[in-house]
Parts: C-alpha cells; sequence; structure tokens
C-alpha cells in the first residue's frame, strides 16, 4: 500500500514530523511573554506609572527577566516538584537533589526565554549598545542563578515536611469518579508568583541608570549586587542539600520524576 492509499482509507501510519507541533508551541510562548508585556504595563499604569523609566527602558527590563527566567524554567519544575516527589514515593527513598532529575528539560520555556531575548534585543537597538553591554549577560547570569537558588532552597523545605507544604486536589463531577490532580507544592507556588512580579518592584525601587548609561549596559553596583546575591544564595542552597546531592537518583525518584516529564 503507497503512503498516498493509505492516507486515503485514514490509516496512515507513518510518524508525522514534530516540527509544526513545535512551532506552534513557539509561538504560543511568545506570545504569552506579549499578553504578559502588555498585562505588565497596565499593572505599572495602575500603580502611578513608570516614574523615570521609558517605555523602551522598561521593555529591556522586562525582556531581561524574561530572559533569565525562561532559561532558568527549563529545569525548575523539576526542582519545584521534589517536595512532591518526597511526598509520593515511599519512607526509604529519600528524595535527593539528582542530576539525572535535575536535568530533564522543559524545552516550552524556551519560548519565553527567546521572547525576552527579542524584548531585550529591542531596547539595545533603540538605546544603543557600547562596552558595557556586555555586562548584561552576567547580570542575566545572575538573576538566573537568584532563580534556581531561590527554588533549590525553597523545596528543601518542602521536602523536609511535605506533610505542611504538598497538597493534592481531586475534582469530581456528580455521579463520576473523581480524577486525582498532580501534587501541588505551595512552596514552589509562591516563589512562581514573586518571579511573575519581579519587573514591578524593580521599576520602583530601582532608577533607570542601574541598567543604562543611557546605552545598555548594568552599572557595576548592579552587577556586585546581583553576582554577590547569588553567589549567597548559592552556598545557602548547597548547605541545605548537603549530603543528598547526587548524580543518579534513586530508582523510585527516578521513575517519578520522568513520568511527570
Amino acid at each position: 500500500m503507497t503512503v498516498i492509499e493509505s492516507r486515503l482509507l485514514g490509516c496512515d501510519s507513518m510518524p508525522r514530523s514534530p516540527v509544526p507541533r513545535a512551532v506552534r508551541g513557539l509561538l504560543l510562548g511568545f506570545t504569552l511573554s506579549v499578553l504578559n508585556l502588555a498585562g505588565a504595563f497596565l499593572v505599572i499604569l495602575a500603580l502611578g506609572g513608570l516614574g523615570e523609566w521609558t517605555r523602551v527602558q522598561f521593555i529591556g527590563l522586562f525582556g531581561l527577566m524574561e530572559l533569565a527566567t525562561g532559561l532558568a524554567f527549563i529545569v525548575c519544575p523539576n526542582i519545584w516538584r521534589l517536595p512532591v516527589a518526597e511526598a509520593n514515593t515511599s519512607d526509604h527513598t529519600p528524595v535527593r537533589l539528582a542530576a539525572s532529575t535535575l536535568l530533564l528539560p522543559h524545552w516550552g520555556a524556551g519560548a519565553k526565554a527567546l521572547a525576552g531575548a527579542v524584548f531585550l534585543i529591542a531596547a539595545a537597538v533603540h538605546e544603543g549598545i557600547g562596552v558595557a553591554t556586555a555586562g548584561v549577560l552576567l547580570l542575566m547570569l545572575g538573576v538566573l542563578a537568584i532563580v534556581l537558588c531561590v527554588s533549590l532552597v525553597i523545596a528543601r523545605i518542602g521536602v523536609a515536611r511535605p506533610d505542611l507544604d504538598v497538597f493534592f486536589i481531586t475534582v469530581r463531577r456528580p455521579g463520576h469518579k473523581g480524577h486525582d490532580l498532580p501534587g501541588i507544592s505551595i512552596g514552589a507556588s509562591v516563589v512562581q508568583v514573586l518571579l511573575n512580579l519581579g519587573p514591578y518592584p524593580a521599576v520602583k525601587a530601582l532608577a533607570p541608570s542601574t541598567l543604562y548609561r543611557p546605552e545598555l549596559g548594568p552599572s557595576a553596583t548592579a552587577l556586585v549586587w546581583c553576582l554577590g546575591v547569588a553567589g549567597v544564595l548559592a552556598y545557602l542552597a548547597a548547605l541545605v542539600w548537603h549530603g543528598r546531592i547526587t548524580l543518579r537518583a534513586p530508582h523510585e525518584q527516578q521513575r517519578e520524576a520522568e513520568e511527570f516529564a
């Protein structure tokens, strides 16, 4: 039977290219970032406006946050789920911070990072670039490290007390069997909400000179503070996970993580 005949008969079993699906996911993620940017403008205006920041400067700041958090979110869902994994696995399987589960990628977040890069580049084209612009990369890496380390610290608290941090929801319609939704970590949910609020306090607390000179380029003070905070949080994350860091997760935890991924 030819390919054309099988399609006409509705029994085509040949694998379809994943490209259209990937493109659709990319476009959806990019569209959501644009909508988030529009929503951010509305929220900022409701809170009193941008102050000294111009619209393009805010777009650059928003893009920086989207880029850093988008890259972090490629692995952050694995961190946020660790308390749930602790609740789902047996008592003789202590959940560990394992590379084999931590590095399972969630590529959907790549669209968020791509949108952030586009916003940041647009601001750079408008405001100009210079030698100091190279510091944007360091600033972005610092923000990315802060997001990862805060998530790790909060996740460790949830792993220690899943009875207080994790809850499960069952959805049931009258006359139907209940459907159990995946577990949710309260700490992880709070972290995600705070990350989405990132640009708002930054605009109110920081001057545009933090990121612009007037060309795109973070100030030395901003870089020192960002990298310093990232270093402290990295040490704290390593401290709270001491003794539970490994390359390969226990079999039960690995299986649970792969089912979620």
